[in-house]
This record gives C-alpha cells, structure tokens and sequence, in this order.
C-alpha cells in the first residue's frame, strides 16, 4: 500500500476538507458513483460472475411430487473481468507562493480541491463513455421532447420502466433514471408534464421548479440524476467550447446498488476499487520536493469502470430524437 517511501505522508485533514467542497460544488455536477457504485476489492484484477436473464426469464416448477425429492435447479450465470489502473495527478505548492498569498487562501487545500475536481471529472467521462458502448438496445420516445404539445415523456419512462422491471425481475421503486439537463428541461416543459405537475401539485407550482426528487416520486422510482457535468473540450489558448460529459437526448433508466453493496447486489454497473493501492477514493497525500522548495500534493485512485450483468439486463437506453 502506498506511500512506499517515508518522505510520502497520507493527507486526511486535506481530504476531508476535499470532501467537503465535493458535498456542496462538485458532487452535484457528477453522478459517476451514483450510477457506478464503488465496490471495494483486495485485489487489483479479478473475475466476478455475471447473472444471465434466463435466470429471471424462465420459469420452472416448484410442486414437490408426494413424498418425492423437490425439483432442483442452478442458476446461470456468466464472467466478467476487471482491471484497476490508476489514475492520478500532482500539483506543486511552491513555498514563497504559499507565504505570500497565506493571509487569503490555503495553497495546500487549493491545490487539492482542483486535483481531486480532475480526477472525479475524469471518472465522470470514463463511466459516461462505459455506458455508451455497452452495446444496450436503443429505443426511440414516442414524440421528440422538444415537441411540447404532443410528446409524452412520462409514458415513454414508463413503459421502459416496465419492460425493465420484467427483464430483471425488481420493482419499479429501485428503479433510477439518468437524464441529461438538457433533456430534463425539454422533458419539464412539455404539456403533458406540465398538466400532470399542475393537478397534483396546484396551477401555482412551476413545473420547471419542481425539486428533482418530486420528480423521481411521480415516477414511481428510486432517484432521478441529471447529468449536468461538463468541461472545456477545447485546448488552452482557444476560445473556450463546453462540452456535456453525457450526451444529450441519449436517457437510460436503470437499477443501481448503493455504494459498499456486495457485487452481487443488481446494479447496471460499479467502479472497483481496489483498496491495496488506493484505500479510498481518492486517496490524498503530500510529499517534499526541496529541489523545487516547495510540497507535492497528490490525489490518486486505482479503480476499474465496470458495466454489469448482459446487455439490457439492469439498464434500458431511451434516446430523445
């Protein structure tokens, strides 16, 4: 386990502080361990099985013939491999820089504050990128979102929600859907919404305004998070370009374990997280580089982003076009 050298020291007072800015900034932007929870694992690569439909799908008898032996059946079950790599990133604190801007800012929880911000963004585009090649079967709403008088985004999430509910076998309450801000709006605006919004909840409510877990109460579902994350795609010194992490009008309703589940728990998918090298994510620490005369903060986690079960199994794609 890290720091291998004695100069290396872990840095818990940095990352609670950390923590604390992710509660209240960061967090609310990514939805990476929402949607991928972490499992923690004491090894660095591995296998798991996979729980294949037929499972689900098939029924078999249960009646016990008289005074004869019960039926007895094995599950099916398939492999899937993980490989943790690490990720991580360094910034220098400068001693002078450090002394002369004291009195208005701590330079060492900066530093770690906009290290670990990199690293959660970059989680967010690695799950993001996992979910869009998981190879799910695409189904188009009803009526684009953007066509207000017609479209019906709550029948669209829900009869979704019902062909996922009878692929996996869990009620629709552990349901959550993953909606891009762009589409949420559309979504909010539409007069079907907006009817429904304005007879359970009074013609004074703004549907617009409505809190997200109203929302996700109306539906029926666990929670519903909306991919609002970004970054500049552009390099440095060109007019700034935001780019979102999820793509717009790409929905996907899903069933995700909370974080410290056993793997097999049902999830759509989990972050690994392997906890000889990184026992948290992320890990944060410093070191001393008298060369540069100045402290090295780091901020690292050695993690694999894993989609789990068959495609379709625990998540269903719902594209907005």
């Amino acid at each position: 386990m890290r720091p291998e050298s004695t100069s290396v020291t872990f840095r818990p007072d940095l990352a609670a502080e950390v923590r604390e800015y992710d509660s209240a900034k960061a967090a609310k932007r990514f939805i990476a361990r929402k949607v991928a929870p972490i499992f923690e694992s004491a090894t660095c690569e591995g296998g798991y099985p996979i729980i294949n439909r037929e499972n689900f799908k098939k029924p078999v008898s249960t009646k016990r013939t008289n005074r004869g032996k019960y039926n007895r059946i094995t599950g099916q079950f398939g492999k899937g491999t993980y490989d943790c790599e690490e990720n991580g990133l360094e910034y220098p604190v400068d001693d002078r820089m450090r002394r002369k801007y004291s009195h208005i800012l701590d330079a060492e929880a900066a530093a770690a504050k906009i290290a670990r911000y990199q690293i959660l963004l970059n989680q967010e585009i690695r799950v993001a990128a996992a979910f869009a090649a998981a190879g799910l079967t695409n189904t188009n709403v009803a009526t684009a979102w953007s066509t207000t008088a017609s479209a019906v985004p709550l029948d669209d999430i829900m009869t979704q929600a019902e062909n996922l509910e009878d692929a996996c076998g869990i009620g629709r309450e552990w349901l959550s859907l993953i909606i891009p801000r762009a589409d949420y709006r559309e979504m909010m605006k539409t007069d079907s919404v907006v009817d429904r919004v304005k007879y359970v909840y009074g013609k004074s409510v703004i549907p617009a305004l409505l809190p997200v877990a109203e929302v996700a109460s109306c539906l029926g579902i666990k929670e519903v998070l909306i991919a609002a994350g970004g970054y500049d795609s552009k390099e440095e010194g060109v007019a700034e370009s935001n780019t979102q992490i999820w793509t717009a009008g790409v929905i996907y309703l899903g069933v995700f374990c909370d974080e410290g589940d056993p793997l097999e728990e049902p999830s759509a998918a989990r972050t690994i997280l392997w906890t000889g090298d990184s026992p948290e994510s992320p890990v944060v620490e410093s070191y001393r580089e008298e060369d540069s005369r100045g402290d090295i903060i780091r901020v690292r986690h050695d993690t694999d982003e894993v989609m789990i079960g068959e495609a379709d199994l625990f998540v269903r794609k719902l594209t907005n076009t």
